[in-house]
């Protein structure tokens, strides 16, 4: 007789040594040039457009790949498939910006790397896949909270930290309390064949 658990999500935490610096700098410009770009799943925010093909971003595309390749074998992807970057976005959440429920339909992995994050700036909460989770198990029938029972999971960024999960895991983010913007990347990965370089 053994416990199996099953349809687990993974959620990779990485602390990755990227020079922060000229990505915030670069952000910050871009925005000057797009200040009222509220789009995707922002709430009194701002998004960029697909930054993916800006070489600004090589050394962080460059640690994303690196730390991506270990999901890879976790979910036993063909060895005919390849990994790519499909799209790549800031974000900047000042005071008040938050981020709606969503995942990332159309794409295999995503992921966020936080630039700039003061305390109580937002976290990031992870939702049960199972939509009724919560009915089942909650503060009336759960003692301690653990892995398993648990119907969300927050994490609180800072900078410098990379996550990696399956893009149907729902999320979103709390508002940002504090009195400076919150800036992030956040991406998509997605399988390509490896001969056709054809989406899957």
């Amino acid at each position: 007789m053994s416990n199996q658990i099953w349809f687990g999500t993974v959620i990779k935490e990485v602390d990755l040594n990227v020079n922060v610096n000229p990505l915030i700098d670069f952000i910050y410009n871009l925005k000057k040039d797009l200040p009222n770009n509220e789009i995707g799943s922002s709430i009194d925010a701002w998004q960029s457009p697909d930054l993916s093909d800006n070489v600004v971003f090589n050394d962080l595309k460059e640690n994303i790949f690196n730390h991506a390749d270990d999901m890879f074998e976790l979910f036993n992807i063909n060895k005919n498939k390849q990994l790519v970057i499909s799209n790549m976005w800031a974000g900047i959440n000042p005071r008040g910006g938050s981020n709606t429920l969503h995942n990332h339909p159309g794409a295999t992995f995503s992921g966020v790397f936080y630039l700039k994050v003061p305390e109580k700036s937002g976290d990031i909460v992870f939702t049960h896949p199972a939509v009724n989770h919560n009915y089942h198990f909650n503060v009336h029938t759960v003692s301690l909270w653990n892995n398993i029972n648990s119907g969300a999971k927050n994490i609180t960024p800072k900078v410098g930290k990379l996550l990696l999960f399956p893009s149907y895991q729902y999320h979103y983010v709390k508002p940002n309390q504090s009195n400076e913007d919150r800036i992030s990347i956040a991406f998509n990965l997605s399988l390509i064949n490896i001969n056709t370089n054809t989406n899957t």
